[in-house]
C-alpha cells in the first residue's frame, strides 16, 4: 500500500493535505472519490460554513492523492462548477489575508530584538531578517543550515521549497542587515555549523543543537510583533506578504515578485500587492489631471 508520508512534498503541505483527506474520507464513508462525489462534498462544506480556500484545499488534496496513486484526476465539470459557485457565494468567508510585515516593520522588529542583548533576541532578529529578505516560508526557514549561507556572495541557498518538489534548490540574496544579524547570532550562540534557527536552553545561556519547529517560529514572530505594537493576523507568512507589498511599492513588476517569492503563478503576488499596485499603476503615474 502506498504511504503518502513517503511522497516528496513540503511538510506543511503534506500535513494540510492529510487532514483534508481524513475529513473527506469520513464524509465519503467508503465511496470512491469521483467527480460527482467531490462536488457533493463541496456542497456539504458550503452548508457547514467553510471558506472557499478550505474547499479548494480539499479538492487539491483529493487530486494529489489520486496523482500519487496513479489514478485519474477526480475533478471534472461538476467539481469545477461547484467550486466556482462556492467562491462566488462565499467570497466573504474565512479569516482573510494575513497582516503583511513590510521592510519598515521588519527593521523595527530586528532593532527591538537585538536591543535586548539576549541570546533569544539575537536569534529572533535573524529569523525576522532572513525570512523577510529571502521571502521564506516557515517550512523553508526551519530547514536552513549555516552551510547554506555564503557570506562572500551574500546569498542563501534554499534546498527545497513548496514549489520545488524535485529538490533542485534556489539561491536568494541576503542584505547587509540579515548578514550582520547572522554573524552576531553565531558569535553569541557559539555555533559554526548545523541548523541556523535553534532552540535555547531554559536558562537562556546557550543554544541547543536541535532545529526550531514551525509552530515555535510562528509563535516567536507573533510575540515579537506584539512587543512592538504590530497588530493584526500575524503568521509566518506575514514576511512573504509584507515583502511582496514592499517590493511592489518600490516598483517591482509582477514577474519580479513571482520570481523572488518562488510562486508558480502570478496570482498570489498579484493578490498581495493589489492595493499597492493600484497606487503605482499607469493611471496613477501617467495621468496629469
Amino acid at each position: 500500500m502506498l504511504d503518502l508520508n513517503e511522497i516528496p512534498v513540503a511538510e506543511g503541505t503534506r500535513k494540510t493535505y492529510l487532514n483534508a483527506l481524513a475529513n473527506l474520507d469520513k464524509w465519503l464513508r467508503g465511496r470512491p472519490v469521483t467527480d460527482e462525489n467531490l462536488a457533493g462534498y463541496l456542497s456539504y462544506l458550503y452548508d457547514k460554513g467553510k471558506s472557499p480556500s478550505y474547499a479548494a484545499g480539499a479538492v487539491a488534496a483529493a487530486r494529489w492523492r489520486c496523482d500519487c496513486e496513479d489514478k485519474d484526476d477526480p475533478r471534472g465539470k461538476l467539481t469545477r462548477r461547484a467550486l466556482k459557485s462556492f467562491r462566488r457565494k462565499a467570497f466573504d468567508r474565512g479569516r482573510g489575508q494575513v497582516t503583511g510585515l513590510p521592510f519598515e516593520a521588519v527593521k523595527k522588529l530586528v532593532t527591538h530584538a537585538r536591543g535586548e542583548k539576549t541570546l533569544a533576541g539575537y536569534r529572533d532578529a535573524v529569523i525576522c531578517s532572513v525570512m523577510s529578505v529571502a521571502m521564506l516560508r516557515i517550512s523553508e526557514a526551519v530547514a536552513v543550515d549555516i552551510a547554506h549561507i555564503d557570506f562572500d556572495k551574500k546569498t542563501l541557498f534554499i534546498p527545497r521549497s513548496k514549489t520545488d518538489q524535485e529538490g533542485r534548490g534556489e539561491t536568494r540574496h541576503l542584505n547587509d542587515q540579515a548578514l550582520e544579524s547572522i554573524r552576531v547570532w553565531m558569535e553569541k550562540a557559539k555555533v559554526k555549523d548545523g541548523p541556523l534557527f535553534r532552540a535555547i536552553s531554559k536558562t537562556y545561556q546557550y543554544a541547543l543543537k536541535g532545529r526550531l519547529f514551525t509552530d515555535t517560529i510562528r509563535k516567536l514572530v507573533q510575540a515579537r510583533c506584539k512587543q512592538v505594537g504590530i497588530e493584526g493576523r500575524i503568521s509566518g507568512h506575514s514576511f512573504r506578504v509584507g515583502s511582496a507589498q514592499s517590493l511592489a511599492l518600490r516598483g517591482a513588476s509582477l514577474v519580479e515578485l513571482q520570481i523572488e517569492g518562488r510562486w508558480t503563478s502570478p496570482n498570489m503576488p498579484a493578490h498581495y500587492a493589489a492595493g499597492i499596485s493600484a497606487s503605482q499603476g499607469a493611471m496613477a503615474r501617467l495621468r496629469d489631471e
